[in-house]
C-alpha cells in the first residue's frame, strides 16, 4: 500500500491496529464462539460474508469529504485513528483522509477495518459511501 510516499503493506497496519490498543475486547478474529459461525457488525456483514463491491462510476454530482466525514470520524478517526502516539496513522481531517485513500478503500473492501472484534459497527451503506466518495477522487 502506498501512503504519503511510503509503502506499508496492509498486514502490517492491521498488526500495528492491534497493539495500538484499537482491538476493544472481545474475542480475536475468527474466535467467533460454538455455534455462531461468524460474528456481524450492524450492517450484517460477518467475517465470512464481506461482499462489498467497489462502485465502478462516480455519480453525479459527486460526493464530497462532507458526505462522509461523520462516518470516518465515528467509526475510525474516534475509536482509533485519532493520532494519538505510538497508534495507527490519523484519520482525522481531509488531508489524513486523501492520503491514505487507496489503503482506506483496501481495509473497507476486504472488511478488515473496522475490525470485527473492534466493538465498532460499520454498515454495508457507510462502507459504500466512503468507497464511493474515494472512486470519484475523493473531492474536498
Amino acid at each position: 500500500m502506498h501512503a504519503a510516499g511510503l509503502f506499508v503493506p496492509s498486514f502490517l497496519l492491521v498488526a500495528v491496529a492491534g497493539l495500538a490498543g484499537c482491538d476493544r475486547g472481545g474475542s480475536a478474529k475468527g474466535d467467533v464462539g460454538a455455534d455462531s459461525g461468524a460474528r456481524a457488525d450492524a450492517g450484517g456483514l460477518t467475517e465470512d460474508s464481506c461482499t462489498i463491491v467497489a462502485p465502478t462510476a462516480c455519480p453525479t454530482p459527486s460526493p464530497t469529504y462532507a458526505s462522509v466525514a461523520a462516518i470516518i470520524a465515528q467509526r475510525c478517526a474516534g475509536p482509533c485513528h485519532s493520532g494519538v502516539p505510538d497508534g495507527p496513522w490519523p484519520l482525522t481531517d481531509y488531508q489524513h483522509v486523501a492520503d491514505w485513500a487507496d489503503v482506506v478503500r483496501d481495509e473497507l473492501l476486504d472488511c478488515s477495518m473496522p475490525p470485527l472484534d473492534s466493538g465498532v459497527a460499520m454498515t454495508a451503506a457507510e462502507r459504500l459511501a466512503i468507497l464511493t466518495w474515494i472512486r470519484c477522487d475523493y473531492p474536498e
